[in-house]
């Protein structure tokens, strides 16, 4: 008879349980949920956002680059030029220096 008792005692206590649920009213469970799609939502929204930083950021790099290019072809071209006017001012002393000359013997008598 005890066995009996104590299997109709389990079986009450299990269909309680069964009856009550899990303890968990319905309202938090639907809140938990709501949250959940929530910051699903911002994650989706914030991996947009950093895909579109990421192309951003590729393009701002490639710009970057262009004009660090640029910027060294600017600066051979500005080294050849200020080379070419130093030739050509080594030049104008050296006439200058002819032509004073010719000057100073064309005086003498």
């Amino acid at each position: 008879m005890k066995p009996m008792k104590l299997f109709l005692l389990c079986a009450a206590a299990i269909s309680l349980v069964y009856l009550a649920g899990c303890g968990v009213p319905k309202d938090k469970y639907q809140s938990v949920l709501n949250e959940k799609i929530a910051l699903e939502e911002k994650v989706a929204v914030l991996t947009t956002s950093r895909d579109a930083l990421k192309k951003e950021y590729g393009i701002l790099l490639k710009d970057k680059m262009d004009l660090a290019a640029k910027t060294e072809i600017l600066t051979n071209e500005k080294i050849a030029l200020k080379s070419e006017y130093d030739k050509i001012l080594d030049e104008k002393i050296t006439l200058k220096a002819a032509y004073d000359k010719l000057v100073a013997d064309n005086k003498r008598p």
